[in-house]
């Protein structure tokens, strides 16, 4: 057999495997869920920024109409916080967008790594919660014991009650996350069983 036969064999065979139909990898199952757990990441991540430039905008208008001493304070702690609930927004949702490879296993470890996230989602949220505690708390006392001529929070009993609130809002919203990632969960396994196992 000389080269010329080879090569002509070879691309019959070419030929032949070009002609073969295109088989979904993926269960329209998993599709899906997968493309219905994105749309509604699009929309949540939307709000966010919506809502973040809202209250920024809202919250730099204010601070400047007040026209206070601690005016440039207010600025930079309020303008570093929502810098940090955006960037950690940008963060979180890095290699969520799209799976590694045109695979049923690739997509479901995508599903999987959203609801991961979601999860850090709320600890992030308690931990920013616990931040911006601690620093008016803190801006609070030395504003006391300082040379300032009013206290940072002029109503203790109001500013506790809003922390509670605040606190009583992470509850419910936690609870709501880890019950629904639990459901979630436990969905993506049914069909990694259903359709991954009979591959």
């Amino acid at each position: 057999m000389n080269g010329s036969d080879s090569d002509s064999q070879w691309q019959a065979l070419l030929g032949l495997w070009r002609q073969q139909p295109v088989q979904t990898v993926v269960p329209t199952a998993i599709l899906h869920w997968v493309r219905r757990q994105e749309r509604r990441m699009r929309l949540v991540m939307l709000s966010e920024w919506l809502f973040g430039i809202a209250m920024g905008f809202y919250a730099v208008t204010t601070i400047l109409a007040k026209d206070r001493p601690d005016s440039a304070l207010w600025l930079v702690f309020v303008l570093s916080m929502l810098a940090l609930a955006m960037g950690f927004s940008l963060v979180n949702r890095r290699g969520l967008w799209a799976p590694l490879e045109e695979s049923a296993r690739a997509y479901v470890d995508l599903a999987l790594l959203r609801l991961r996230r979601k999860r850090r989602e709320v600890h992030f949220c308690w931990l920013f919660l616990l931040i911006q505690t601690v620093i008016i708390l803190g801006w609070h006392l030395s504003s006391l014991y300082g040379e300032s001529p009013a206290p940072l929070i002029h109503d203790p009993h109001k500013a506790m009650l809003t922390l509670l609130g605040f606190m009583g809002f992470m509850v419910i919203y936690s609870l709501y996350v880890y019950r629904r990632t639990a459901h979630e969960k436990a969905a993506l396994e049914g069909l990694q069983n259903k359709y991954l196992n009979s591959l």
